[in-house]
């Protein structure tokens, strides 16, 4: 006798006795109350059913990951091992691959002597298995299956019984899935995206994101905002191919490693680039797009590079609108020797740019230049919409579909006109001081200030922000304030914090008030007990 028949398929025509009994079994593994349990209590509560009916000695579920073609132990009764120990089989090999990879059951009177890939099985002293695959709308998620102890010839009706578990099982766990994905990336998405847009003189931040309609379908858009080592500000939008808490983990490690990367002080290409050796080594057939733009506050020199990403808008002070920054190399992890180049454009006063990902203009049944059209006429009209912010004028001339396909995140900036005074609060740490050198040169560069007065006054502010930093507060979170006020005839910045003066004790460490001094026209220290104010002064030209 072969140790692995095949099961003929069930024969819908069945006496009434039987089927009553079938029926009664049916309703311990329909319980509506199992669908209000978390995925792994409602496993293990459905396999103690199952084993009753039965009348097997053990019981398992092997949950399919697509990503990597395996199945992995999720529930086991009688042999939890395969649980703690992590089980996985690959998709067409053992048992349990065979029916997934078969779509069809199997059931092995003689353990001992058939191709069985898992040992625990055989170190466990089962000796006959009957196995059937978890199908969900023509998916199969999975597998299920029984075991004794004692040799036992499956009948038909044992095959027809844990087929008809499977089936509606299959739907109660397949909704489980998706909820436990949903949950997983949604708060994955929650800790990655940024809490905050940073506070940049002269520019206005504003994005959005909107998950799919469908909880499968979240997964990997996202946005960030950060400065660079040299004090650029680095806006980045990108897009992980694929969908749930996969896409979900590959996008949380490209955003980390965008910022690690640039922290060591790579140039934006040179990001770009070794992002793409990172998803080609990590080996989970998994591309990206990404968008990554640097803007030098002072100049407005805009570098823009782009990883088959779909390029940005953006709005000249006219009006007018246009895409920059397309792509100069295919999405990540495709190519292993994929090259990527960076374009440079100007962002000068007045303009607006939005970076984006595809779901704000693929449609179905549409071609991506109509989606593109539509969201430069919105990026164009959205400058009528008063009071509201970019990102939330471009969503509603755009007007999207209420149940989104794909995801979308979109980032606006905007370069706003700079006025006589300028006003900052910002984070006590010594990271601020960078962007805000050069945004002070950004201020006075944009009211006609000749670079060497601009030079002079940012690096003041940065030595008596420096100080407010250091001295008043010590290591815990607080935040100091700079106000800047321009006229024809001088520049005057206050920096105040509500700390308390800290001497520097024995070893003096800068010199900060020397520079101060030097480089200002007047300089005046105003201490309380409610904080201190370093007034600074520079007079211009004539």
């Amino acid at each position: 006798m072969p140790e692995e028949r095949r099961i003929r398929a069930p024969d819908a025509a069945r006496d009434a006795e039987q089927d009553q009994e079938v029926l009664e079994d049916f309703k311990l593994v329909t319980d509506p109350s199992l669908a209000y349990m978390s995925l792994e209590r409602q496993l293990s509560e459905l396999l103690e059913r199952v084993t009753e009916i039965t009348g097997a000695d053990t019981a398992a579920i092997l949950l399919l990951d697509p990503e990597r073609d395996v199945l992995v132990a999720r529930a086991a009764r009688g042999i939890e091992e395969e649980v703690r120990e992590g089980v996985q089989v690959p998709l067409g090999r053992g048992f349990a691959g065979r029916i997934a990879a078969e779509r069809r059951p199997i059931a092995i009177e003689d353990v001992g002597h058939a191709d069985i890939l898992n040992p625990i099985l055989r170190r466990t002293g089962i000796r006959s298995l009957l196995g059937v695959p978890l199908v969900v709308e023509g998916r199969v998620i999975g597998v299920m299956h029984v075991g004794t102890l004692r040799g036992r010839k499956f009948e038909d009706e044992d095959v027809r019984l844990l087929q008809l578990v499977a089936d509606r099982a299959g739907l109660a766990i397949d909704n489980a899935q998706l909820s436990e994905q949903r949950a997983l990336t949604e708060v994955l998405q929650r800790t990655l995206l940024p809490e905050a847009l940073p506070q940049i003189p002269g520019l206005r931040f504003s994005a959005k994101y909107l998950p799919a309609a469908s909880g499968i379908k979240l997964g990997g858009d996202w946005f960030d905002v950060f400065e660079l080592p040299d004090g650029r500000i680095a806006f980045v939008v990108g897009d992980v191919v694929g969908r749930g808490i996969a896409a979900a983990s590959v996008m949380a490690e490209v955003r980390s490693a965008v910022r690690a990367y640039t922290m060591e002080g790579h140039d934006p290409v040179t990001v770009v680039r070794r992002l793409n050796d990172l998803l080609i080594a990590m080996g989970r057939r998994r591309s990206a797009t990404l968008a990554f733009m640097a803007l030098e506050l002072e100049t407005g020199e805009l570098l823009a590079v782009s990883a088959g990403h779909l390029p940005a808008v953006i709005r000249t002070p006219s009006g007018e609108t246009r895409f920059i920054g397309e792509a100069t190399g295919p999405p990540l992890g495709v190519l292993p020797t994929a090259n990527y180049t960076g374009e440079t454009y100007t962002f000068p006063l007045g303009a607006a740019l939005l970076l984006y990902t595809d779901g704000l203009v693929e449609r179905r049944d549409e071609v991506i230049d109509d989606g593109l059209q539509r969201l430069a006429e919105a990026v164009a009209g959205a400058a009528t919409q008063g009071g509201m912010s970019l990102a939330d004028a471009v969503l509603a001339r755009v007007r999207l579909d209420t149940s989104l396909e794909d995801d979308v995140a979109l980032l606006a900036i905007e370069s706003r006109p700079l006025s006589d005074q300028l006003a900052l609060t910002l984070d006590a740490q010594p990271a601020v001081l960078s962007s805000l050198r050069r945004g002070i040169g950004r201020w006075l560069a944009a009211h006609g200030v000749a670079a060497e007065a601009r030079f002079d006054v940012a690096l003041a502010v940065s030595e008596a922000s420096a100080n407010a930093i250091e001295h008043a507060y010590g290591p815990a979170d607080a935040t100091f304030a700079v106000e800047c006020r321009y006229s024809p005839e001088r520049v005057a910045v206050t920096v105040s914090d509500t700390g308390t003066w800290r001497p520097q004790g024995k070893r003096e460490r800068g010199r900060g008030m020397d520079i101060m001094q030097m480089l200002m026209d007047d300089v005046r220290i105003d201490r309380t007990d409610d904080g201190t104010r370093v007034l600074l002064t520079k007079r211009l030209g004539g």
